[in-house]
């Protein structure tokens, strides 16, 4: 019997998932919350000509991650979450093989980041963040068995104290005027910190005792290419448009742009908590034919579009306010960025649990070619328009692009039968009407209305019968009785 068998309480599973995605939404508030300090002392600290050094040495190092983890990450996952008795199998026969590939592809990515035309801060914060770049790739290769096994506790410890070590560092390193290179520094010790602690946890589980199995390397390898290329493009294109913009105009504008951009990287941490804490029991239930792997998916699916509705409106209500109160006034010319970015929420938020739906149903080549097609596009139209328009244009590709990925993507789903209905949509667009008018019509300071708009927003959902209240529901009862038993 597995954690995901059909003779569990159907309670029991919709509590667990929802109480591991409580965990990694708070963990990952409280991530959110720390880098949003560290992001703050950098702009203000650097300004945005070496913030936007800083981001586009960033936005480079990332291309090589995505292609180093080859989707093996997900490949494994996938596989310990249909069989669980391969998992310290399968993770200690993968962990020497993750090490060789990284190594290798960080390698020659360092040579073609000397070469790039980057300015001499961005390929000084590539050569040390490189580093960096490989410890994130082994974190990535540990963080299945967390995922599998739900004990992602471990995980979102390991980034919290990453943050709090990176956000420490940061402020020695500007506080001693060590300057640009400091706070790459702390970036890196950061990530060995989040890396260490991954380890740890993952140690208490299965042995981590490297075993030479170059059949296995092979298997997983062939197994995971197709995945690990559409993967690896989704990702790029997700950061291609700072890189392009570092190219094409100058280092201020990379600069605004990585400031209202980071908005949305915060945003995706919540998409990240559904989508990941449900991932093993869909892999599990489609596996196995379950029927409940759609009922699963619509709602994730309905979760997802209230928090995107959400971030979309608060976006969209106080850009210049969040700007300013976050990176400083220097930043004001990003507000408009962080409009034009808002309506990214809603088909990100969709994205990100459609696509591990296609990845649970093993569907590779379909999202291979998805990714490759957006990518595609989403460089045409950068290169037709970031020369002339700026990171403005750049805003709204990454709009376009995320919206047009979803399409085929949502046509694949429906014919599996798994694309989940709109029936509680009207339910969030009356919530959210209710917000935008708060936002908008009730005067007073930004942060006194956003906090009374969030509370009527969360307050009508948790009222009206649906994902949000019955994912509510699951979790605060057995609270409620363990309090009153004290009483």
């Amino acid at each position: 019997m597995t954690d995901f068998d059909v003779a569990n309480p159907p309670g029991t599973l919709t509590a667990r998932l929802t109480t591991n995605t409580i965990v990694q939404a708070v963990g990952g508030a409280l991530t959110a919350v720390l880098g949003f300090f560290t992001f703050v002392a950098i702009t203000r600290g650097l300004g945005p000509e070496a913030f936007g050094d800083f981001t586009a040495a960033m936005a480079f190092l990332f291309i090589p991650v995505a292609v180093a983890d080859v989707g093996l990450s997900a490949a494994v996952l996938r596989e310990i979450s249909i069989d669980p008795s391969r998992t310290e199998t399968a993770v200690r026969a993968s962990i020497p093989f993750r090490v060789l590939i990284s190594a290798g592809v960080l390698a020659a990515a360092v040579g073609v980041g000397v070469a790039m035309p980057f300015d001499e801060r961005t390929t000084t914060a590539v050569l040390i963040g490189s580093l960096g770049s490989f410890l994130t790739v082994m974190t990535l290769a540990l963080t299945p068995v967390l995922q599998a096994q739900l004990r992602m506790q471990w995980a979102i410890g390991g980034h919290i104290a990453g943050r709090i070590v990176t956000l420490g560092a940061t402020l020695i390193a500007l506080g001693a005027d060590l300057g640009f290179k400091g706070v790459v520094v702390a970036y890196v010790v950061g990530l060995a910190v989040a890396f260490a602690i991954h380890a740890i946890g993952v140690a208490r589980v299965i042995s981590l005792k490297p075993v030479m199995d170059t059949s296995y390397w092979r298997s997983l390898f062939v197994g995971s290419l197709v995945l690990g290329l559409a993967i690896a493009i989704s990702q790029v294109y997700f950061r291609v448009d700072a890189l392009l913009i570092a190219l094409i105009r100058s280092p201020e504008e990379v600069g605004l742009y990585g400031a209202a951009y980071k908005f949305i990287e915060l945003a995706q941490f919540f998409a990240a908590a559904v989508a990941v804490s449900m991932f093993p029991a869909l892999a599990n239930f489609i596996a196995s034919g379950d029927e409940r792997a759609g009922e699963l998916v619509q709602k994730a699916f309905d979760v997802l579009m209230a928090g995107a509705v959400f971030t979309a409106i608060v976006m969209l209500a106080f850009p210049e306010e969040i700007i300013t109160f976050t990176a400083g006034s220097e930043f004001r010319d990003a507000a408009p960025a962080l409009q034009l970015l808002a309506p990214w929420a809603l088909f990100g938020f969709a994205g990100s649990m459609l696509w591990r739906v296609l990845l649970a149903s093993s569907r590779d080549n379909a999202l291979l070619a998805s990714a490759a097609g957006v990518l595609a596009a989403n460089v045409a139209l950068n290169l037709a328009l970031v020369p002339r328009y700026g990171f403005k244009a750049a805003a709204v590709v990454s709009v376009v692009s995320e919206a047009a990925v979803l399409v085929p993507v949502a046509v694949l789903i429906h014919r599996d039968g798994l694309l989940p209905g709109l029936r509680y949509l009207p339910t969030i667009v009356a919530a959210g009407a209710a917000l935008a008018a708060i936002f908008w019509l009730v005067p007073g300071p930004a942060a006194v209305v956003a906090a009374v708009g969030t509370a009527v927003y969360a307050a009508l959902l948790l009222a009206a019968p649906g994902a949000v209240r019955e994912a509510a529901a699951s979790v605060l009862p057995r609270r409620v009785r363990l309090l009153g038993s004290r009483s």
